[in-house]
């Protein structure tokens, strides 16, 4: 069995299912549009195959999210290859639980889901295993953001994303999903699984942390 796409290796089964934020709205546009072909329909009817007995047609899966999956999975890390590790993570666990998608939403929610929590769990195995490695802003050459200052897409990006790695990996990723990529209360507890009373207490939470890191750094933050 194998999945024609570029995020499996090809001639060993072995491991047949074995870099930052996107720091502006034309990188969300992108995903919006690689997006806005895809009908339900179609991944039902994949996805039936692929239950019959016809698993080769799981590569039209991959082929029809990968995009989509792989930017997500750029939110968790700026590594090349831990990415593309994510993202075979991701199609790994969307296959093996295809039996349990009951298609009472469309399954871009339903994979939008499984990518979050994957991306999440390798934010909690990362701090758990050696604290990232990451060095203190004040110790940087790179300055934090300043109203008087302009800063170029990708230095915004790369201070973003030390800002985040100063959070724990549950306000990290409630942050990113809130005002990283713009996601509504609604799609937030959809695509963590946590429920909108949740979310809005955890996006206080996070909030008043990454405002009082900014404030030992020297920003300013609006009240």
């Amino acid at each position: 069995m194998v999945f024609c796409s570029p995020f499996f290796h090809r001639n060993n089964p072995a491991e047949l299912f074995a870099g930052l934020f996107p720091f502006s709205s034309f990188m969300r546009d992108q995903e919006k549009s690689s997006q806005r072909e895809i009908t339900n329909e179609e991944d039902l009817r994949d996805i039936q195959k692929v239950l019959g007995g016809k698993t080769e047609n799981f590569k039209q899966l991959i082929e029809r999210h990968q995009s989509m999956v792989s930017s997500m999975m750029r939110r968790f890390t700026r590594n090349p290859e831990l990415h593309e590790e994510l993202v075979q993570d991701v199609f790994v666990e969307v296959y093996f639980s295809l039996s349990s998608y009951k298609a009472k939403a469309p399954f871009s929610h339903w994979l939008a889901r499984i990518a979050t929590r994957a991306g999440y769990r390798f934010w909690k195995k990362r701090d758990r295993e050696a604290r990232i490695e990451t060095v203190p802003l004040l110790e940087t050459d790179r300055p934090l953001y300043h109203p008087a200052t302009k800063m170029n897409p990708a230095d915004a990006a790369e201070t973003l994303h030390d800002l985040l790695n100063l959070l724990p990996p549950r306000d990290r990723l409630i942050i990113t999903l809130r005002f990283v990529d713009d996601r509504s209360v609604e799609e937030t507890a959809r695509m963590t699984g946590w429920s909108e009373i949740m979310v809005k207490v955890q996006t206080w939470r996070a909030k008043s942390k990454l405002k009082k890191i900014l404030l030992q750094k020297g920003v300013k933050t609006r009240k």
